[in-house]
């Protein structure tokens, strides 16, 4: 069940929509960047509020009326590439047969491309952009996983073409599965790398950043992952009994997480590695004494931002999934 769960955070291929499609949430205007089938990723000129809710309608070429689906924020930022502008992502609710042929018919008109394969493993964004190089031109790093990494570059990368991208004395092969125009002044473009090979090399690479304050977890990947994996136990909650004193719910969330780092050893390796800071810190041990020898608790504990009692992890700890 936790197995399905996790896996469920990561089963839906993304879009990218070229040129944007217009849209309006509520009353706001939008540019839809990318989507998928279950969600959408936007840009807009006023701010939005996270959990706001409103129908999102898509204006499709070659469609007679507007496409309308249930819509809620789940973040929102500042647009790294145009001043003044905003980037929100949304989780949309609809018939599947609705947006599968919604998906159908951009991608038959050559509107939306496939960003990359479905994801597996986490990404870490970089700060600051890490030097690499791609077919022997330097590039720089915006991201990476075990899988894949972003990159800039000052032109666009053809969807499909592979080359090799070498970075901290790791050689790769790797092929280009989307591209995007970052900025116009002066031109860069964003390319999704897809990478097949040398995983574990690229996860002691991100260790080594992450170790060094360069790599920290994609915040907005993670926050829509704590809600779905909230809103999942929560619904599952009053059908399943827990031992006294271990609330089903909670028990549940717990469990999911668990079963979400065991399922991503990049993520997971983060999390240990905050654990291994927790334990030596006397005022946590102090604040948690039930997990406080036990790191895969304290890994679970950072992972839900410290939300549930240490003790009712130990807890859940000792039960039988």
């Amino acid at each position: 069940m936790h197995e399905a769960a996790a896996r469920n955070l990561r089963t839906s291929e993304r879009f990218l929509l070229e040129p944007p499609i217009s849209a309006q949430f509520g009353t706001s205007p939008v540019a839809i960047c990318d989507i998928s089938a279950k969600g959408a990723r936007f840009r807009h000129g006023q701010p939005l509020e996270m959990g706001q809710k409103s129908v999102l309608r898509l204006a499709i070429e070659g469609r007679s009326a507007p496409l309308t689906l249930e819509a809620v924020i789940v973040w929102t930022q500042l647009d790294a590439a145009v001043k003044g502008k905003f980037v929100s992502g949304v989780r949309t609710y609809a018939a599947a047969e609705l947006v599968d042929g919604m998906l159908g018919h951009l991608r038959h008109t050559r509107r939306a491309s496939r960003i990359e394969d479905l994801r597996a493993t986490d990404r870490f964004d970089l700060s600051p952009l890490l030097d690499g190089e791609w077919n022997g031109f330097a590039v720089r790093i915006e991201n990476l996983s075990a899988r894949g990494a972003r990159i800039e570059t000052p032109n666009p990368l053809d969807a499909g073409a592979t080359g090799t991208l070498r970075l901290m004395n790791i050689e790769v092969t790797a092929e280009v599965a989307w591209s995007a125009l970052k900025s116009v002044n002066p031109a860069h473009y964003r390319n999704g790398l897809a990478i097949g090979e040398k995983s574990e090399q690229l996860r002691l690479a991100i260790g080594q950043l992450c170790e060094n304050g360069r790599a920290a977890l994609d915040t907005h990947s993670l926050g829509l992952k704590l809600k779905i994996l909230r809103a999942r136990a929560r619904q599952l909650a009053p059908s399943y009994k827990t031992s006294p004193g271990v609330p089903a719910e909670q028990y549940l969330l717990v469990q999911g997480v668990r079963e979400e780092l065991r399922l991503n050893p990049d993520e997971a390796m983060h999390w240990y590695r905050r654990a291994r800071i927790t334990i030596a810190d006397p005022t946590t041990r102090a604040a948690a004494p039930a997990i406080a020898d036990h790191p895969d608790a304290l890994a679970v504990w950072e992972y839900l931002d410290r939300s549930i009692d240490a003790s009712i992890i130990g807890r859940a700890f000792e039960l039988k999934s």
